[in-house]
C-alpha cells in the first residue's frame, strides 16, 4: 500500500515539473530586456568614468596658429630659408615652415611650453629669433604680432696692417664670427666665417673692402656691426721745413713755422707741431691743424730747440720731420724812466738799477709839460692849456720830436686800447685813433667825460670816416715762390673799408694768405726785387681778395701793401 502511494505521488510530481517548465516556455521574455538594459546603462556609467578620468589627467590637445614679421638688417643678404619652431615642455614639438608663411601647430597638449622661433640656414643657424618661456595652453591660440630679431651687441673691432695683410681682431668667447662683404649691388653678403676671434686677410685689394661683422653664441646670429671700409694706406711723405732752416738763429721770441706736405694717396692732412727747448722735456705746441704755418710766439732767448713736425691722414699713416734751430741771447733789458719837467720839457733817466739812475737824454718842447705817456715806442707829451707833442722813443738815448699840436685848453690825456683821450678846460673829451699811425692822431669825434680813458669810447661824432687795418704778416716771414726761392714778407696788410670788412677779413686769414701765396707762384724770383712789380702784385692782390670777398675797393678792400725784404 505503501508503495502503491510512493508511486503515486511520483507520477503526481512529475506531471506537475513538467506543467511548469511547459508555463514557463509560454511566458514573454520580460526578465531578458531588462537584463540588456541593465548592462547598457553600466556600460555608459563605464565609459563617462573612462572619458572624465582621461580629461583630468591626460588634457585636451589643441591648435596654436602664430602671426610673425622678420625684422630683417637693411642692406644685408642672409641665407636663412625656413622657419624652424620648437615648443619645450612635458612634451617637445618641433616642426618647420617656409619663410613667410603662418606657423600652423597641431594637437598640442595642454600645459606650459617655452616658445622658440627662428629663421635658419641649411646649417640650422638661427639668423634671427623670437623666445617666450612661459606659453600657456589650454585652448586654440592665435599668437600675433611676433617680432623675430637679432640680439644687439657693442662691437669693439680694431685692426692693423702688415704689408698687404689685415689682421682684425674681434670680441672674445663667441662660437663663430661671420663676415660680410659689400657686393658692387651695394649689398653685403656672406664673405667668410672664422671659429678664431682674430681674422687674417691676406693681399686686400686695392680698391679696399667694406666690411660687416656679427658673433655667433650656441647657434644665434648677434646683430651685425657697422660696415668698416678697408684699404691699404700710405703714409705722408716727411714734411719739408721750410722756416726756420736747419740751425739758422733767430733774434726775435716769435716765429712763423712753414712747411709743406704731401701724401701719395692725396689724403688731406693734418699736422701736430712739437717743441723742445735745450735738452728739456718735448712739448706739444699744436695739434691737428690744417694749415701748413703755425706763428708761436714764446720763444724764450738764447735756447736751443728742436722743432718736430708730424704729418698725419686720416688713416693712421704719419711721417715725421725734425729741425735744430736756436735764439739769440739778449742782453738784460733796460729800464728807462721819461718825467715831465715842466718848461725844461722832458728828461730821460736808464733806472735798470734804481739805486744809480743816470739821465741819458731830454726832450726839449714849448709850453709847461705836466704829463707824459709812453705808447707804443712813441712818447705822447702833454704841454698844459697848449697842446699835445709825440716824440718817437725806439731808441730812448736819442728821442726824436715828430710833432707839435696846438690844442688850447687841453689840460689832461690818457690812452686806452689805441685811443687817445683829450680832456679840456671846459669838460669836453676829443677823441683820437692812434692805432695805424701813432704819430699822426687821427680825431674822431667826441665823447662825455665819464668815457674818459674808456676802452671802447662812445663817440657822439664822427668827423670822417676811418679806414681800418688789417695785419696778415707782421715780422718777417718766409713764402716759398718755387722749389729752391723764397721771399721774405716783413708786411703783408690790407686797409679795409669799415669794422664789419675787418672782421670778414680776420676771419679769412686762411684764404688771404693763400691768395698772397697762389699769386707769388706766378712770378720770378728777381720779380720781387723789382718795385714796379711789387706794386702790380699789390694790384693783383686786391682785385683777387675783393673777388674772393664779392666786394669793391669802396665797400671792402680798399689797399693792399707789400713789403718784402729780401729774395733767397
Amino acid at each position: 500500500m505503501a508503495e502503491e502511494n510512493y508511486s503515486e505521488n511520483k507520477n503526481e510530481n512529475k506531471l506537475e515539473y513538467e506543467s511548469l517548465i511547459n508555463q514557463e516556455e509560454k511566458k514573454p521574455p520580460q526578465n531578458r530586456e531588462r537584463l540588456i538594459i541593465i548592462t547598457t546603462i553600466i556600460a555608459i556609467v563605464v565609459l563617462g568614468i573612462v572619458i572624465i578620468f582621461s580629461l583630468l589627467f591626460f588634457g585636451g590637445k589643441y591648435n596654436v596658429t602664430i602671426n610673425y614679421e622678420i625684422v630683417a638688417s637693411e642692406g644685408l643678404q642672409e641665407p636663412y630659408n625656413e622657419i624652424k619652431v620648437e615648443l619645450i615642455g612635458a612634451n617637445t614639438y618641433e616642426a618647420s615652415f617656409p619663410v613667410g608663411e603662418s606657423i600652423e601647430l597641431t594637437s598640442i597638449e595642454e600645459g606650459t611650453y617655452e616658445l622658440n622661433i627662428m629663421a635658419v640656414d641649411d646649417t640650422g643657424l638661427a639668423y634671427y629669433y623670437y623666445n617666450n618661456p612661459e606659453l600657456f595652453v589650454n585652448e586654440d591660440k592665435t599668437l600675433s604680432d611676433i617680432n623675430l630679431e637679432k640680439l644687439p651687441l657693442r662691437y669693439q673691432i680694431d685692426y692693423e696692417w702688415d704689408d698687404n695683410d689685415l689682421y682684425i681682431t674681434l670680441p672674445q668667447d663667441y662660437d663663430q664670427y661671420l663676415i660680410y662683404r659689400r657686393n658692387s649691388d651695394g649689398m653685403y653678403e656672406p664673405y667668410r666665417t672664422s671659429t678664431q676671434h682674430t681674422l687674417i686677410l691676406s693681399s686686400v685689394p686695392s680698391e679696399g673692402l667694406d666690411l660687416k661683422f656679427a658673433v655667433v653664441k650656441n647657434n644665434m646670429v648677434y646683430n651685425f656691426s657697422e660696415n668698416y671700409y678697408f684699404q691699404k694706406n700710405s703714409s705722408p711723405i716727411s714734411p719739408i721745413i721750410l722756416s726756420p732752416s736747419e740751425n739758422q738763429q733767430l733774434s726775435e721770441s716769435s716765429v712763423y713755422f712753414v712747411w709743406q706736405a704731401e701724401d701719395p694717396d692725396r689724403d688731406s692732412l693734418v699736422f701736430d707741431l712739437y717743441l723742445t727747448a735745450d735738452s728739456g722735456q718735448e712739448r706739444l705746441i699744436a695739434e691737428n691743424i690744417d694749415t701748413y704755418f703755425y706763428r708761436f710766439n714764446s720763444l724764450e732767448m738764447g735756447k736751443n730747440y728742436t722743432l718736430k713736425i708730424v704729418a698725419k691722414d686720416q688713416k693712421g699713416g704719419e711721417s715725421t720731420s725734425q729741425i735744430r734751430f736756436s735764439t739769440k741771447v739778449v742782453p738784460e733789458e733796460k729800464v728807462y724812466l721819461y718825467s715831465p719837467s715842466g718848461e725844461m720839457g722832458v728828461t730821460i733817466y736808464e733806472v735798470t738799477d734804481p739805486s744809480k739812475p743816470q739821465e741819458i737824454a731830454t726832450i726839449d718842447t714849448p709850453g709847461n709839460v705836466t704829463d707824459v705817456i709812453n705808447h707804443d715806442n712813441y712818447l705822447y707829451i702833454l704841454r698844459y692849456m697848449e697842446g699835445l707833442s709825440i716824440a718817437e722813443i725806439s731808441n730812448p738815448n736819442s728821442p726824436k720830436l715828430q710833432e707839435n699840436l696846438n690844442l688850447e685848453g687841453i689840460n689832461g690825456i690818457k690812452i686806452a686800447n689805441g685811443y687817445l683821450y683829450a680832456r679840456f678846460e671846459n669838460g669836453q673829451v676829443s677823441v683820437y685813433s692812434i692805432k695805424d699811425n701813432p704819430r699822426n692822431p687821427e680825431f674822431l669825434g667826441y665823447t662825455d667825460i665819464k668815457f674818459y680813458g674808456a676802452l671802447e669810447p662812445e663817440i657822439r661824432y664822427i668827423q670822417t670816416q676811418q679806414d681800418l687795418k688789417v695785419e696778415i704778416i707782421k715780422g718777417e716771414y718766409p713764402v716759398r715762390v718755387n722749389l729752391n726761392n723764397r721771399v721774405f714778407v716783413t708786411e703783408y696788410s690790407l686797409l679795409v673799408a669799415n669794422a664789419e670788412m675787418k672782421e670778414t677779413v680776420e676771419n679769412s686769414f686762411s684764404q688771404v694768405f693763400d691768395t698772397l701765396r697762389l699769386i707769388f707762384s706766378t712770378y720770378k724770383p728777381e720779380d720781387f726785387r723789382n718795385n714796379e712789380k711789387i706794386a702790380e702784385i699789390e694790384n693783383k692782390l686786391l682785385s683777387a681778395l675783393n673777388e674772393l670777398f664779392k666786394t669793391n675797393t669802396t665797400n671792402g678792400i680798399k689797399e693792399v701793401n707789400l713789403e718784402i725784404s729780401r729774395v733767397e
